[in-house]
C-alpha cells in the first residue's frame, strides 16, 4: 500500500510540477541548446532573468529554488543578508521570495556576471538589495581576478582551472563590511577558494554573524583548508553541519595523482557545503 502511494506521488509530480521545478526543467532543456557562455535572457516563475552562461544557472536554481539548499530559517522580519558570490543572483532572488523585507548586499567580482546581476535586480524590482561589484576579499584594493565565464571565476591565487582570462577587478574586506553592520543574520558564502583566508581575517568579527552558508573549497591535497576553516567556526562560537561533499574533477583541480598511488581512482579536491550557526 506505501510502496503504491509513493510510486503514485512519484506520477503525480511528473505530471503535475511545482512552478520551481518546472522553471527548471524549462532551464535545463534550453541550457542543452544553447551554446555555453552566450548571455541572454530567460524569463522562470515571473522572473526576468538574465544570465552570462546558462548551463551553470540551471543546477543553481535547482539547488536554490528545488532542493531549498539556502532556505535558512529566522524570526527576523527584515533579515540582513551578505551575498558573497551572488553570480547573477539567484540566491538572492530566492531569499527576497521568502523573506520581502530583507536587506542584501550582493558582491559580484566578475564584471560582466555583475551586469547581468544589476539587470535582474533592477528588473525583477527587488528592494533593498544593494550591488557591490567587487571580490570579497581580505584586503580593500585591487586583485587579480580569472574571469572563467560563468560560476567558478575566483582571485587568482586560488584558481585551480586552465583559463588564462586574467583581469583586474576591485576588492572590499569582508571583515570591514562586518565591522560596520550591529548584526548579520546570514552570511553566504560562495567565493571560489578564497572563503578560507576571507574567514581567517573576518574571525574577530564574526560574533556579529548568527549564521553562515558557505561552499569551503579544497583542492590541494597537500596543504587541506577545511579542517582549519571548521576549527575557527567552532572557535567563533558556532555549531556546524555538513550539507553535502561534491568531488572536484582532476583536471580541475590541478593537482594529478602520482601513478604510483595506492588509490588512484578517488578526487583529491572537493567542495564541502557548510552550514554555520549559533544556537
Amino acid at each position: 500500500m506505501h510502496s503504491a502511494r509513493r510510486a503514485a506521488g512519484r506520477v503525480k509530480r511528473r505530471l503535475f510540477p511545482s512552478p520551481e521545478v518546472a522553471a527548471w526543467r524549462k532551464l535545463r532543456t534550453e541550457a542543452w541548446r544553447i551554446p555555453r557562455y552566450t548571455p541572454g535572457m530567460i524569463e522562470l516563475m515571473g522572473y526576468r532573468l538574465h544570465y552570462v552562461d546558462l548551463l551553470t544557472v540551471a543546477p543553481q536554481w535547482d539547488d536554490t529554488f528545488v532542493r531549498e539548499l539556502h532556505g535558512f530559517r529566522t524570526s527576523t522580519a527584515s533579515p540582513r543578508i551578505l551575498d558573497c558570490g551572488a553570480n547573477v543572483g539567484i540566491v538572492s532572488l530566492y531569499l527576497k521570495r521568502k523573506y520581502p523585507s530583507a536587506r542584501i548586499t550582493a558582491f559580484e567580482a566578475d564584471p560582466a556576471i555583475a551586469r547581468a546581476l544589476v539587470r535582474n535586480v533592477e528588473e525583477n524590482h527587488l528592494s533593498h538589495v544593494e550591488i557591490v561589484a567587487a571580490a570579497v576579499w581580505d584586503e580593500k584594493g585591487e586583485v587579480a581576478f580569472t574571469a572563467e565565464g560563468a560560476d567558478s571565476g575566483s582571485v587568482a591565487s586560488e584558481y585551480r582551472g586552465d583559463s588564462t582570462n586574467r583581469i583586474t577587478v576591485p576588492t572590499v574586506r569582508l571583515r570591514d563590511v562586518l565591522q560596520a553592520e550591529d548584526q548579520v543574520d546570514l552570511l553566504k558564502l560562495d567565493i571560489e577558494g578564497a572563503e578560507h583566508r576571507v574567514l581567517a581575517d573576518c574571525a574577530a568579527e564574526l560574533g556579529r554573524v548568527k549564521a553562515i552558508a558557505a561552499e569551503l573549497h579544497d583542492f590541494d591535497p597537500r596543504k587541506r583548508k577545511n579542517p582549519a576553516t571548521l576549527e575557527l567556526l567552532t572557535r567563533a562560537g558556532f555549531t556546524y553541519a555538513h550539507g553535502g561533499i561534491l568531488p572536484v574533477s582532476l583536471d580541475s583541480s590541478g593537482y594529478d595523482l602520482p601513478a604510483d598511488t595506492c588509490f588512484p581512482f578517488p578526487s583529491t579536491s572537493w567542495v564541502d557545503r557548510i552550514y554555520a550557526w549559533r544556537e
